[in-house]
């Protein structure tokens, strides 16, 4: 046996907890080991979470600018809306002047069709003048 063995044994039979603290610095430190890496890992994904909520902000402000634009286009809109209702209304308002007057100008129309038709009634039913004028009274020669 070597003598590094054999001090060995004798290191164990003589100190058997100070052996096996050793071997729980070996473990313990491959324990630290582990648990640096994922710390480190851990660290690494905190990163990418924050990388992630600065972009999901920005997201958010891009998002909240696009809503702000919508609601002022909307109120352009409704004020257009209404300005279009009123003219509507207006041309309703129009458009019953037209028909009334359209109304009128037809009754007038017929009362001249029936003036027309009388004067035309009368001349056929007048006679000749001898010089061929055709009178409807004898006060018009």
């Amino acid at each position: 046996m070597s003598p590094r063995g054999v001090l060995a044994r004798a290191l164990r039979r003589v100190a058997p907890g100070t052996i096996a603290r050793l071997d729980d610095v070996v473990r313990l430190r491959q324990e630290v080991d582990r648990l640096n890496a994922t710390a480190a890992e851990q660290q690494s994904r905190n990163h990418e979470l924050d990388d992630r909520v600065a972009a999901a902000a920005r997201d958010l402000g891009t998002v909240d600018e696009v809503l702000q634009d919508a609601r002022r286009r909307g109120g352009l809109a409704d004020d257009a809306i209404a300005r279009l209702v009123e003219q509507v209304e207006g041309l309703h308002g129009r458009l019953d002047e037209v028909a009334a007057d359209l109304q009128e100008s037809r009754r007038l129309s017929l009362r001249v069709a029936q003036l027309a038709d009388l004067v035309f009634d009368r001349l056929a039913a007048a006679e000749p003048a001898p010089d061929g004028d055709v009178t409807t009274a004898p006060t018009d020669r």
